[in-house]
């Protein structure tokens, strides 16, 4: 999903119909600015938002998703085309979950099992592969936070 795309082709539909970000904003319940972050891209809005939206636009969900009107000859196949484009990044973002998980928790039993463990030769080496781990598991999270479904 290209944000930008969606956000100028709410603009677009916004402004075919006639309403202003406000008029829009107030059958939404949201101020003209969170419209207005919408229309440039910045946000999205809340995914119980969306069919509403949507309603009022005249456009449906896969329009909205895909940021452009879909012939209706083409709706059934882009329909799937977007459906799969989700199942493949929600797939992806959980393998990134995993992994993030997985380093931070394992570096953090490492870390723990080594600080109360006796002195022992390589136990410095350990301990900073538990804190390696510790914050690739951060960083993997942290761009796990700004990753996006398509």
């Amino acid at each position: 999903m290209n944000q930008t795309k969606t956000g100028a082709f709410l603009a677009a539909r916004r402004k075919e119909l006639g309403l202003t970000q406000q008029e829009l904003g107030d059958r939404l319940g949201v101020t003209n600015k969170t419209i207005s972050r919408w229309e440039t891209g910045a946000y999205l809005p809340d995914l119980s938002t969306i069919p509403e939206l949507c309603r009022i636009l005249g456009i449906s969900v896969n329009e909205f998703f895909l940021g452009e009107t879909i012939p209706p000859e083409e709706l059934r196949e882009q329909t799937d085309r977007n459906i799969l484009d989700i199942w493949a990044a929600d797939k992806s973002l959980r393998r990134k979950k995993f992994w993030s998980e997985l380093l931070g928790g394992g570096g953090t039993g490492i870390l723990l099992s080594q600080v109360y463990a006796p002195d022992t030769p390589g136990k410095a080496a350990v301990i900073i592969a538990g804190v390696v781990m510790i914050c690739l598991g951060w960083f993997f999270r942290s761009r796990l936070e700004k990753a996006r479904l398509p």
